[in-house]
């Protein structure tokens, strides 16, 4: 039987192009002076951080920078963060850019002010009722469309030695205030506009089709899949498009919402395994891997996945149900096609003597348990297999 509590719906939600402008007076606002930013090791000269760091300091405020943060956020990261923290002292967290720095500064926040190893907060081992109220404030700015980490109560970290990835979670984890600020976006690359969106629309379309099925969710779910259909193709082509630019921002916050509530599948629990074995990103991992496993789900609830074809744009009218929801693996597979995602995980580095580790690990992921068809050793097994030229 799923859980049934919902008390994960973001706090409060800062949407309109050029919002960042508004960031010192949000943080005075919260009565708060020493800011420590957190940020990526490309991001940190970009003028978008400098600029805010800036403006900042123009208004009275303390700044420090924390940017030793790769594109998988690891144990180690997490814990120079916290060494820095507690030099600086800071009152207050800002994290800006993708998925990686959002997480660390979760994870970093909750070591800062508990105490301990980050691996301690593990929910696998019940790390969620060690987190209390004494986190510092947070406010999360995204600069990718994809994670919808500022929306979300979970912060995703690999430990290298284990090569395993964990969630630090719990709803004392949602950001303060979360700022989409879709001029932030226009410089992600075609390529990282084009992974993270896949990675959003996996979002939409796990959260969608789990056992849970929450209305609300289920709606910024479908409403995430249309935005995004109408729009990632664009956002990619065109990266100074605002309007595409803005739709793939707010669905990325509607599919982190929406995951939050009802929970991810399959997908999820097999790409953290990519990128805890391979390093591969998870946008990436997950783009790979959606229409294989939509497929495999697709007999779980035929008329879920024909809402997402119709979600998507298709003229479902006169066709069976089967012959909807097929519609949707379709297009999926279509719009992976056309931003060029990798069809093989050969083609990025993956080998398939990790498969056995891998399947083993995915079983004990979390987001499988919300899966709308049980896997199996065997199903998943079969599912990275085929993933394979070979």
């Amino acid at each position: 039987m799923p859980v049934r509590m919902f008390d994960c719906w973001p706090k409060r939600v800062v949407s309109y192009p050029g919002a960042i402008k508004d960031l010192a007076e949000i943080v005075k606002s919260m009565n708060k002076s020493k800011v420590i930013i957190f940020t990526d090791s490309v991001m940190k000269d970009f003028p978008m951080i400098t600029n805010v760091m800036n403006d900042l300091k123009s208004q009275g405020l303390q700044v420090c920078l924390f940017a030793d943060i790769g594109p998988n956020p690891v144990v180690d990261m997490v814990h120079n963060a916290v060494d820095f923290m507690k030099k600086e002292e800071p009152d207050i967290i800002v994290a800006i850019g993708g998925g990686s720095p959002i997480d660390t500064a979760k994870a970093a926040n909750v070591v800062y002010t508990h105490g301990g190893h980050v691996t301690e907060y593990d929910i696998a081992i019940g790390g969620i009722t060690k987190i209390t109220p004494k986190l510092l404030p947070f406010i999360a700015v995204p600069t990718t469309a994809g994670t919808g980490s500022e929306v979300t109560y979970v912060g995703v970290i690999t430990d290298t030695e284990k090569q395993v990835k964990f969630g630090v979670l719990s709803p004392l984890l949602l950001a303060d205030v979360a700022i989409l600020d879709a001029e932030l976006t226009v410089t992600m690359p075609p390529k990282l506009t084009a992974f993270t969106g896949i990675d959003a629309l996996t979002h939409c379309i796990e959260s969608y089709v789990a056992i849970t099925g929450f209305p609300p969710a289920d709606a910024f779910a479908l409403h995430g899949i249309r935005l995004i259909s109408r729009s990632l193709r664009t956002a990619v082509k065109d990266g100074n498009n605002i309007k595409a630019r803005e739709d793939m921002l707010v669905a990325s916050m509607m599919g982190g919402t929406s995951f939050s509530l009802n929970g991810l599948g399959v997908c999820h629990a097999m790409a953290h395994q990519l990128s805890a074995f391979f390093n591969t990103p998870h946008g990436l991992a997950n783009a790979m891997l959606l229409t294989r496993v939509m497929r495999y789900n697709l007999s779980s609830n035929l008329q879920k996945f024909a809402d997402i074809a119709e979600a998507m744009g298709a003229d479902i009218r006169g066709l069976t149900v089967e012959q909807a929801a097929e519609k949707a693996v379709e297009m999926v597979q279509q719009l992976c096609d056309e931003l060029e995602v990798p069809k093989y995980l050969d083609d990025i580095g993956a080998t398939k003597d990790k498969i056995p580790a891998m399947v083993e690990r995915a079983l004990m992921d979390n987001p499988i348990t919300t899966n709308p068809r049980p896997a199996s050793a065997e199903d998943v097994t079969k599912l990275y297999e085929e993933a394979f030229k070979n």
